[in-house]
């Protein structure tokens, strides 16, 4: 698959560094690192032809010299085109897009024919030539880090895992420590024999315990309780899921027919189609752990345009005094913090992914909240929270009345 990559630095670095100092620094100073992962691991975009490996035969980066400079050798290294984007205007305005999207619609019509185009940049004014791309039968693959509005994520074939991205592309390992594939051998997988006890599970077991926990109910299981019931089964799981990175990912490599699986609702739905009349919904199943189901309506349609995870209120109010514990007793780090925090729910009997949990501390922190400064009480948080809710509701131009400023308020526990 031939493939051009477009990198708006100013968009992407930024938005890693409002999260972590250090990993904004892997992304600039190591792009070799990521490109290895983006060219050898990172999946296509459908539909395949059989076959088909990634060929990034266009790699520009657009970066505004005048505060980015120190990084122009490692792109130069990587094999990029750089693009100077200064300034333009006293608010640090650049042409970033403008040069984008000329250049992009200049090589939709090379003779090259590229089949993919990869943007990496949450800028929304992306959107329209996404859709350009796509009517004229390109694939579209995206890094958007932060909150990609719902058009533009709509808009790309593949959107790529920003936590995914982190964890994998930039090469950190559990406890954070940057790796370079090239440089470093990776950890050997556990064994049998390794201190911490932990035994592989042959993968008829855990088919088989999927199926069965899917067996005991009429209705779609929810995928966290799945995922805490093979924890349970094999610990080595939690690290990284036999190398997958997420659950899902790891369920996919699994012979589970009939089962099937919807992603649509945070974290996902474990179904029999036989059991469940071929859907994922049932008149009570979907919100069978909801006390108030107008309460429920209300999140449901805030997390379909939002992303926000669909959460019963009292997960939430589980999952935010557990980050407040966290943060009281560790100092903060994206990665470290987010393992932790999904540890302590999985032992507290609420398990929530981590990818849920990052959403929420991504969350706080794009609200301006900063951990190592505080306050970081429970109220303080579920503030930041709800702020950061309401921001999305209004960027999707959903209607903020005074129900629905209730509904988040109850919803998140923000008073």
């Amino acid at each position: 698959m031939k493939s051009a990559l477009f990198v708006d630095f100013d968009n992407v670095y930024s938005g890693l560094r409002r999260l972590d100092q250090e990993t904004a620094d892997q992304f600039a100073r190591n792009p070799t690192v990521w490109m290895n992962w983006l060219i050898r691991s990172l999946e296509l975009p459908e539909p395949v032809p059989p076959g088909a490996r990634r060929r990034v035969l266009v790699r520009r980066c657009y970066l505004n010299p005048q505060a980015y400079q120190r990084f122009r050798p490692s792109f130069n290294l990587a094999g990029f085109e750089i693009i100077d984007c200064p300034a333009l205007t006293s608010e640090g305005k650049t042409s970033t897009d403008i040069h984008m999207v000329l250049d992009i619609v200049d090589l939709l019509q090379h003779e090259t024919h590229y089949d993919e185009f990869i943007v990496f940049s949450a800028d929304a004014d992306f959107t329209p030539v996404l859709r350009k791309l796509r009517r004229w039968d390109r694939r579209t693959t995206v890094l958007a880090i932060g909150f990609p509005s719902a058009a533009y994520r709509a808009s790309a074939d593949l959107l790529i895992d920003q936590d995914d991205f982190v964890r994998n592309a930039l090469s950190f390992d559990e406890s954070g420590t940057i790796l370079d594939p090239l440089q470093h051998a990776q950890p050997a997988p556990p064994t049998a024999n390794d201190s911490n006890g932990s035994v592989a599970v042959p993968q008829d077991t855990l088919v088989e315990a999927i199926k069965g926990e899917i067996a005991r109910t009429a209705y779609p299981v929810p995928c966290a309780r799945l995922a805490a019931l093979l924890i349970n089964l094999d610990s080595s799981l939690a690290a990284d899921w036999g190398g997958k990175g997420t659950f899902r990912r790891f369920v996919e490599t699994l012979d589970l027919s009939p089962i099937a699986f919807d992603w649509r609702d945070s974290g996902g739905v474990a179904y029999d189609p036989g059991q469940s009349g071929g859907s994922a919904t049932h008149p009570t199943s979907a919100a069978d752990e909801w006390a108030d189901l107008s309460l429920y309506r209300i999140a449901k349609q805030i997390h379909d345009v939002t992303d926000v995870p669909l959460l019963t209120p009292d997960r939430y109010r589980k999952l935010i005094a557990a980050i407040a514990s966290d943060v009281a007793e560790h100092p903060f780090s994206l990665i470290e913090t987010g393992k932790r925090v999904r540890d302590r729910c999985k032992e507290s009997g609420q398990p929530v992914s981590r990818a849920d949990v990052n959403h929420v501390l991504r969350g706080m922190i794009m609200r301006g909240h900063a951990f190592d400064d505080g306050p970081n009480d429970a109220a303080t948080l579920a503030r930041k929270l709800a702020n950061n809710v309401r921001s999305l509701c209004l960027r999707e131009q959903l209607i903020l009345d005074e129900a629905t400023d209730k509904a988040i308020r109850d919803w998140i526990g923000s008073r």
